[in-house]
């Protein structure tokens, strides 16, 4: 698909002291997109060719992503972040497993822009991650001599500002609170020591009658994807701080549960 700008061809061909072209998808440029590949975190990295600038420079190279069958430039337009001179590359991420994606390469250049093909993929999930601990499932155990509690209910993941919350209670023990960043999926978690974690990252608290405690920065947490919307989440060994000693905090749960 060709798209002129708004100044006219005609007008552009007229004070130009070049020859016409006697074809005019030549002013254009030729664009494929290569590949969709299905990265271990669950992102996608999509590749794209340059076959042709056209009649004018390049402009721009790029892609654009959506569940319908011809996305356009806007839709989740990404810049190609890589190009060396014939093959350029971008990174797509936050993808629901149950939905099948369009990716399609774009270009422009001084006389408009063009389209690339369309590559299709579903069921883009990350490769599961594998805890070093082997734990029952819907249990907390936060240490510090406290008794092992199970959870009996966990919600759902809640978004709620630009971050992912999920709370688990347990009958007789402590209650936590899981803070996720922006995007929550299969992967490897950093826990920090405030409530606002961004990308890759979480924060983790809890109460447990007159105790509360959140873990310390640094620890890893472990997210499994079951299904659409439904997660595997386990914690080990995490140390925290309560007065002058340190604890270490052990969970595994379903959520929601």
């Amino acid at each position: 698909m060709k798209n002129l700008i708004l100044i006219t061809l005609g007008v552009v061909l007229a004070s130009s002291c070049h020859k016409a072209l006697s074809n005019m998808d030549d002013y254009f440029p030729v664009v494929n997109t290569l590949s969709a590949t299905i990265q271990a975190d669950g992102t996608m990295l999509i590749v794209g060719e340059l076959e042709s600038e056209g009649a004018a420079g390049i402009e721009y190279l790029g892609f654009c992503c959506g569940t319908m069958n011809e996305p356009e430039m806007l839709d989740r337009q990404l810049i190609a972040e890589t190009f060396d001179g014939q093959y350029f590359s971008a990174v797509y991420s936050g993808f629901d497993p149950d939905s099948v994606y369009n990716f399609r390469s774009w270009a422009t250049n001084g006389f408009g822009y063009v389209y690339g093909n369309v590559l299709s993929a579903d069921n883009i999930i990350a490769a599961p991650v594998s805890p070093p601990c082997s734990l029952v499932l819907n249990k907390c155990d936060i240490g510090g001599g406290q008794p092992s509690a199970n959870y009996y209910t966990v919600s759902a993941p809640a978004n709620n500002f630009n971050t992912w919350e999920i709370i688990a209670t347990t009958a007789t023990g402590p209650v936590v609170k899981f803070i996720f960043g922006p995007e929550l999926s299969t992967g490897v978690y950093t826990t920090v020591g405030h409530d606002s974690p961004g990308q890759g990252q979480v924060f983790v608290s809890f109460y447990s009658g007159f105790i509360t405690g959140s873990l310390k920065a640094g620890s890893s947490v472990y997210v499994n994807t079951i299904e659409s919307g439904v997660y595997d989440i386990s914690v080990c060994d995490a140390p925290w701080d309560y007065n002058s000693a340190t604890f270490y905090f052990n969970s595994r749960l379903k959520s929601p549960f």
